[in-house]
This record gives C-alpha cells, sequence and structure tokens, in this order.
C-alpha cells in the first residue's frame, strides 16, 4: 500500500499528491493558445484508449487516486498513467517512471511540490482578477484570517 510516511527529510509525498502535482505540471494547448491542466476523465480516457499496456482506467477510479481515498492501484494502472505523464511532459523535465510514482524519496519531489504551488498561485492569481475591487478586498481580508491562523498554531 502507498501512504504517507515521515522520513529524515520530512514528510513524504503519497501517490495522491504526486498525481496531482504531474497533473498541475502536464499541460497543453487549447485553441486560443491557452495552458490547460488534463481533466481526470481525459487522463483516464488515454490510459485506457491505449493499447500498449492493459490498463482499463475510469474516470472514477482516477479520481479516488487523486483524491487518496484508494491507495493500492495495480501495476497496470501505475504503468498507463506513468506513460501518459511521461508522453506529455515539459521538455526537460526528468522522464516519469513507475518508481517515480510510488518512490519513498524521489529528487524531483521538491520541484513537483514548487511547480504546484506555483500553478495554485497562478489559478488564484487568475481568478482574483476576474473579481470586482469589494471581492479583492474580501479575499485580502480572508486571507490576513488564515495568516493569523497560521502563526497563533504553527503545528498546522
Amino acid at each position: 500500500m502507498i501512504t504517507k510516511a515521515e522520513g529524515d527529510q520530512g514528510q513524504q509525498r503519497s501517490l495522491a499528491e504526486r498525481l496531482n502535482a504531474l497533473f498541475a505540471m502536464v499541460r497543453w494547448t487549447d485553441a486560443n493558445g491557452r495552458q490547460r491542466e488534463y481533466s481526470t476523465a481525459e487522463v483516464a480516457r488515454a490510459v485506457t484508449a491505449d493499447l500498449s499496456h492493459p490498463a482499463n482506467l475510469s474516470r472514477s477510479y482516477l479520481a479516488m487516486l487523486r483524491n487518496g481515498s484508494h491507495t493500492n492501484p495495480t501495476l497496470s494502472v501505475l504503468e498507463g498513467l506513468a506513460k501518459f505523464f511521461d508522453g506529455h511532459r515539459p521538455s526537460g523535465t526528468a522522464p516519469i517512471t513507475v518508481q517515480s510514482l510510488i518512490a519513498q524519496d524521489d529528487p524531483e519531489d521538491e520541484l513537483l511540490r514548487q511547480r504546484l504551488a506555483d500553478h495554485q498561485v497562478r489559478a488564484i492569481a487568475m481568478r482574483a482578477g476576474a473579481m470586482t475591487p469589494a471581492m479583492r478586498n474580501q479575499l485580502l481580508k480572508m486571507i490576513a484570517v488564515f495568516d493569523q491562523d497560521n502563526t497563533a498554531d504553527p503545528g498546522n
């Protein structure tokens, strides 16, 4: 079973966290030239349609892997996911392998974590840009409350 484990370097990432980081990193360009994240359904269809491995992957099963409610996929599912993400990864990035999906100590972890954080920051900024000034002020107030909560209880 693939789970989070505490290690010398801090908390290790789960399969769900690794998959979500890959979803955030691997992009496609739409007809308007915008970078888009593959959906869970798109990846599930692509993995199932690839005849080079026996994996059949439904959207709901992949969603369970992504949210951590299912943590023990078959080797063929891992092979299919690794092949999909490796085939779509940005140039210059490390190959995506089954080992990189399940490894307890992956040197690419920090890079993937940073890319996920960068993606999340961009998504927040894009949504905030479409807000009214009043809504942005409310959002800033909410962030200030979150900051206070984090400083009051540093264990979280």
